[in-house]
């Protein structure tokens, strides 16, 4: 991910086949918050669910791991779209379940989310 931000974040919750819910510490209010995050560029199947939470229990450091985004796009259900890597050894969650056969490339993702975003302003009024 080209000008991406790394952060350390606690996995607090697997959501959805496709959705982790992190908590990641926030310095400027000097608090925490908890955001929904969608695994960037793939299509993960149903059953991956037990895969996210089996790498999470593997590669979390005291419970972190690191939280890597790109510019903080969003897709239309509003969740930040981004990946987790181990602190240590800089493994990352989307390239697991790729080779886990669990998840499928999708270099499409971002066109995808801004033609939801078009559609979503509806017609032009006159």
């Amino acid at each position: 991910m080209a000008n991406s931000s790394t952060l350390s974040c606690t996995v607090v919750r697997v959501t959805r086949h496709d959705t982790v819910l992190i908590r990641v510490h926030c310095p400027p209010i000097q608090s925490q918050i908890n955001m929904h995050m969608v695994l960037e560029g793939v299509k993960v199947q149903r059953k991956a669910k037990s895969e996210i939470v089996d790498w999470v229990d593997v590669h979390a450091d005291s419970d972190r791991v690191n939280f890597l985004t790109w510019e903080w796009f969003r897709d239309s259900y509003g969740r930040v779209l981004g990946d987790l890597t181990d602190p240590q050894t800089g493994d990352s969650l989307t390239q697991w379940l790729l080779s886990r056969r669990v998840a499928k490339p999708w270099p499409d993702h971002y066109l995808a989310i801004l033609r939801d975003m078009v559609a979503a302003e509806g017609p032009e009024e006159c």
